[in-house]
Formats: C-alpha cells, sequence, structure tokens
C-alpha cells in the first residue's frame, strides 16, 4: 500500500532543465512512465525522484532512475511538426471532428499555412486531397506518425490503425468526389449554401461544410478567410451554420502566422499571449498593425459565438506558458515581470482561465524561470507560484485549478492537505484579500471561492463543506465587523431605496449561500414583517406617481432572489 507521504516525480530534460511531466505514489508505476516517456524518443533524459515528506513538513527528495536517449531525428518527411497525442478516430464522422480537424492542424502546419486551406476545407475537397496526397510522401507519413501515436493507446498494432487510417481517407476522398459530381457553384451567402442543402441532403452537415469550403477555397489568405466567415456569421444568426462556421475559425486560429497578422505589434511573447486572452475572451481592443478583422472577431467572441475558437486560442496560451520560449526575449531581466502579467491575467478571483491545464503550464513555467536555484521541486514550484500572486484568494484559485488536473492529481494528498491548511489558516478576510481592494471586490473573491470550493471534485464532501462553511463564517464576519449591512439599510433614507438596495445586495452574487447571505436576508425579512409595510413603503418614494411601480420592481427582485 502507497504511503500518504512518499511521491514519486517523473522528471524530463527540458532546455537543459529538469521538468516534472508527472506524478505517481508507485514507484514501479513510475518507473515504467518513465520508461514509456523515454521510449517515444522526444525527451533526452528522464528521472524518477522520490520524495518523502517528513514529520516537520520538510521534504526530503532522492534520485531513483535516471536515463539518457538520443532524442528521435524528425520523419522522413520534414513538412510534418511534432505532435504528441492524437484522438483515436473509431468512425468516419470522428475524422470530421474538432479533435482530429485540430490534430491535423498541429501535424501538417506547414503544408496548409504554404497553400492557406484549412482541415476543413481539405476533408471537403476531393480536388485538395489529391493535392495533399501528391505531396510526395506526406500523406504516408501523417498516416504513419498519426497511427504509432494512437496504437500506443489502444494497445493495437501500428499496422492495423495505419490500415484504418489509410481506408478512411480512401473513404473521404470518395465521399469528396461524389459532392464534386454535383458540379454547385461556389456561394456568396449564407442563403445560397442553405438553398443548395434543401435539394438533397441527407447528410445535411457534411454537405454545408461541402459548400462553405467551395466558398472558403476561392480565398487564399487567412485573413480573407476569416472575413469571409465573419459575414457568414451575420447572416447565420440561429442557424445550425454558426457552431459549423465556428469550427471553421478555430482550424485558422490553429496557424502561428495567422495568429501573428491577428494581433499586430506586440512587444513580447508574454504581452502576445494577454492579448490572446482578452480575444478569446472578448475583451480585447485591437493592437497597432491589427487587421479590421480583428474587431469582427473580438465582438464574436463577446456574443459566445466562437467557443470551439475559444478553446484553440487558450490551447495556444497553455502549450506557450508552459514551454521553453522567453515571454520577454529582448529584455531577459523582465522576465520575471512579464510572467507575473501573464500569470494575474489568467488567474483571477472568478477562477483560472484555462481550468487544470493553464494551472500546469504556469508551474512548468516558473520551474524554469527559477531554474538558476538549482533542480526546483513540484513543491518548491507551487510555493514560488503562490509568492508570486498578490492575494490568498488567487492562490487557492490556482491551487484548486492545479489539484483537477492531471499533475495536480498525482500529486494525491500533498496538495489537498496544503489546500486544506491554507483554507483553514485564514480566518480573517484580511488575510484573503487586500483591504486596499474595494469591498464588493473583496466579498466576491471570497464568494466565488466559496462556490470553486463546492464544485471541486478532488475532496470528500464532509471537507469540502467544511471548507465552503470556514469561508462563509470570514465573510460574515466581515459583514459585522464592518457593519455592510447597516451602511446598506441606513435608517435615514427612505424605506423604499432601504429595501430595493437590500434586495439588490442578497442578489448580487458577492455573499454566499449560507450564513453570510442570511444575514442580508434576516434583514430583508425585518423590513417585510414590520405592520403596513407596503402603504410605508408606498409612502416613501419621493417621484410622484412611482411608488407601485417601484413595488413591482421590489416584489420581481423578491422573487428572483430566491424569497418566498
Amino acid at each position: 500500500m502507497a504511503s500518504p507521504n512518499v511521491s514519486f516525480e517523473i522528471q524530463v530534460m527540458a532546455d537543459k532543465h529538469w521538468v516534472v511531466a508527472q506524478f505517481a505514489d508507485d514507484e514501479e508505476k513510475a518507473k515504467a512512465f518513465a520508461d514509456n516517456l523515454l521510449q517515444k524518443g522526444n525527451h533526452a533524459a528522464v528521472r524518477v525522484v522520490r520524495d518523502f515528506r517528513r514529520l516537520d513538513g520538510l521534504h526530503t527528495e532522492t534520485v531513483i532512475q535516471e536515463k539518457t536517449t538520443t532524442v528521435k531525428a524528425g520523419a522522413a518527411d520534414v513538412s510534418l511538426s511534432p505532435i504528441t497525442d492524437a484522438p483515436v478516430c473509431t468512425q468516419l464522422a470522428d475524422f470530421y471532428g474538432a479533435p482530429a480537424r485540430l490534430t491535423m492542424g498541429r501535424l501538417v502546419r506547414k503544408y496548409l499555412d504554404e497553400v492557406v486551406v484549412t482541415p476543413t476545407e481539405m476533408l471537403h475537397s476531393a480536388a485538395e486531397m489529391k493535392r495533399f496526397a501528391d505531396k510526395g510522401s506526406l500523406l504516408f507519413s501523417a498516416i504513419d506518425r498519426v497511427s504509432t501515436l494512437q496504437a500506443g493507446l489502444t494497445g493495437e498494432e501500428s499496422k492495423t490503425r495505419r490500415d484504418f487510417l489509410s481506408k478512411a481517407w480512401d473513404d473521404m476522398v470518395a465521399r469528396g468526389r461524389k459532392f464534386a459530381t454535383r458540379k454547385v457553384k461556389a456561394p456568396k451567402s449564407v442563403a445560397d449554401i442553405l438553398a443548395e442543402v434543401e435539394k438533397g441532403g441527407e447528410e445535411h452537415p457534411y454537405l454545408c461544410l461541402s459548400m462553405m469550403s467551395l466558398g472558403l477555397l476561392e480565398t487564399r489568405s487567412w485573413l480573407g478567410k476569416l472575413d469571409l466567415l465573419s459575414k457568414w456569421a451575420a447572416e447565420a444568426a440561429g442557424t445550425p451554420l454558426l457552431p459549423m462556421i465556428d469550427g471553421v475559425v478555430a482550424d485558422i486560429v490553429v496557424s502561428a502566422q495567422l495568429i501573428q497578422d491577428l494581433l499586430g505589434f506586440q512587444s513580447n511573447l508574454g504581452a502576445a499571449l494577454i492579448q490572446l486572452c482578452n480575444l478569446a475572451e472578448g475583451k480585447a481592443e485591437p493592437a497597432k498593425f491589427a487587421p479590421e478583422i480583428f474587431t469582427n472577431l473580438n465582438s464574436m467572441f463577446a456574443a459566445g459565438t466562437l467557443t470551439q475558437s475559444k478553446d484553440v486560442l487558450l490551447g495556444r496560451v497553455i502549450r506557450e506558458l508552459g514551454g521553453g520560449n522567453p515571454l520577454s526575449r529582448n529584455e531577459p531581466k523582465q522576465e520575471f515581470e512579464v510572467f507575473c502579467k501573464v500569470m494575474h491575467r489568467v488567474v483571477s478571483h472568478k477562477g483560472v482561465l484555462g481550468g487544470g491545464a493553464m494551472a500546469e503550464a504556469i508551474l512548468h513555467r516558473i520551474t524554469r524561470i527559477h531554474a538558476h536555484l538549482g533542480t526546483v521541486t513540484a513543491s518548491q514550484a507551487i510555493d514560488l507560484t503562490l509568492s508570486a500572486l498578490s492575494d490568498h484568494a488567487l492562490g487557492m484559485q490556482y491551487l484548486l485549478a492545479l489539484a483537477s488536473s492531471p499533475l495536480g492529481q498525482g500529486m494525491g494528498a500533498g496538495l489537498t492537505d496544503l489546500i486544506i491548511a491554507k483554507v483553514r489558516g485564514a480566518d480573517h478576510i484580511n488575510k484573503w484579500v487586500p483591504v486596499r481592494q474595494p469591498p464588493p471586490e473583496r466579498m466576491i473573491a471570497l464568494a466565488v471561492l466559496n462556490r470553486t470550493l463546492l464544485a471541486s471534485t478532488v475532496f470528500e464532501g464532509e471537507i469540502r463543506d467544511g471548507l465552503g462553511r470556514h469561508v462563509d463564517e470570514v465573510l460574515a464576519r466581515y459583514l459585522l465587523d464592518e457593519e455592510v449591512i447597516e451602511k446598506i439599510d441606513k435608517p435615514d433614507d427612505p424605506l423604499a431605496l432601504r429595501a430595493i438596495r437590500l434586495i439588490k445586495f442578497c442578489g448580487s452574487g458577492v455573499l454566499i449561500e449560507g450564513k453570510s447571505l442570511d444575514l442580508a436576508r434576516s434583514r430583508v425579512i425585518e423590513h417585510l414583517r414590520q405592520p403596513q409595510f407596503e402603504e410605508k413603503f408606498l409612502a416613501s418614494v419621493p417621484e410622484p406617481g412611482k411608488g407601485e411601480q417601484h413595488l413591482r420592481e421590489f416584489h420581481r427582485l423578491l422573487v428572483q432572489t430566491g424569497f418566498r
């Protein structure tokens, strides 16, 4: 049985530094995982480190296995880009899905940028599939690379997967040729697409995308394709085409070349990553030299139209943040400062943008930044990350996101015990959020953290509920100590104004369902229970003839905030 005080770190050599790749609670599993990483040939060295947590809380680390190898040279066709995983497709429809297309977009990125064609366009055009197949050994190399990765996941022979992928490709070519026999014209509008599909569409999504591809293939620039897709998106509101348009935009924003053109001037990689986050959330302002389409895309992200594309942009942020490229190449001394700016953009009181994967990326980056200290262990990297975050609430949001990731789950009790200790050790709001923050920001930080804790799956129910109650008690204490409710419910103000302010406070989201919300609700109930409440409410409204309107609004808010 594994000891809760012993864990194993599997580390890989990256950019001349040891970086944690995974955790395990069993020595044999750790060694097997390390051997598997080495066999893939993507790392020059791997090692297993045994971490023992002593009774005094300090850690003793011992390297129990270290192996080196020669990193495999690239495949015969240098046009392929390196990938480390590939989703397993079991039926033809899977090859048209987002995971498969995005994998294709990374694997044959150089070719796609050369011909300016998205994976969607290629898979829906017999001519483009033939063009790709005729590009030397590119198709064979791509199938071989993907089949090797998939065989490692399924346990099949590589040849079996390779034969399956080859047959699937032939089936997609046949499907594309069948569509080509319809000899339809490239659409100029969404109406053209829908009209053609209505003529004979058992395969509605495939025909829609085939029609879209006809139009897109007439434009051989990424920005031009985005312009066309933006126009179609405006026409396609409320139709099944909208998520398909999102899928093609997602194909396009995989391209690093396109991203560079789209963002315009950025002072360094860190600034570019922040701008990508802003764009993904629809909060970006166009930078110098950004194309006109940037503003339209930002509006589409803000409207929630581009959910697949948002995932792709955040995926790029995660890969770059966790990778080895400097965030501040031209000014190396500012590397840590720029990192902190990026980290505070993705870690907020609302949670961690990008979730557990982003939390892992932060840990990898801070390990590299502090490599001058020697080998930075996972526990040291966590301490360095927490010290770089500006307050305790941000730190807990970060730890909860990390705990939900594969890397965090591999840390086991060490990480969950740390979270429990840090939550229970902060018994006053000043320990959570600095006094300099506005009161609403301080309260919302605790309220959102409470919701994050209660939604977490890394704790058992009783522990999770106890942590949530602790945060609620901290917020309730703040309300009482600072007389927050009394400041809202000023006795000298008209009753109508006081009652409406209180009920809006209850529904504002800054309170926690529990002790803190009960304090505010009880004050509302006090008002409701006073004799002739409605008559007094109406009489207190200063604007002539507005009393009934305000009373109706008050009753609407009562229902909206859960009062009976």
